[in-house]
């Protein structure tokens, strides 16, 4: 991979060094392919809120798959979250989850 990365934002080529190849990550920690284990200060997403692989998100999302991945039609979940997003959000009225943001335009 050009840079060693798939990210351009992580690249190393412009900035010297090898980046490191990560395993596994768990709460605020992240382990490389080596067993060196390492703090997490940058927290992506999720993990910024409520660390890496938390026990009661992994027990909801495999309880989530077991019932598939992908419905191609409407599914109690997008609607829970939906009004989450309006209760979270007051200026919002309604909401539509989309693909891409050419999808969202159409």
């Amino acid at each position: 991979m050009p840079g060693g990365v798939s990210s351009p934002v992580r690249a190393f080529k412009s900035v010297g060094g090898n980046p490191v190849v990560f395993d596994r990550v768990k709460g605020a920690y992240a382990w490389d392919v080596d067993e060196n284990k390492y703090i997490d200060y940058v927290g992506t997403w999720g993990p910024a809120i409520i660390g890496h692989a938390d026990d009661a998100v992994l027990d909801a999302v495999k309880a989530t798959m077991d019932k598939g991945t992908s419905f191609g039609a409407p599914c109690p979940l997008e609607n829970e979250l939906a009004k989450m997003v309006i209760d979270a959000v007051p200026s919002v009225e309604m909401v539509r989850f989309t693909n891409s943001g050419t999808e969202a335009c159409m």
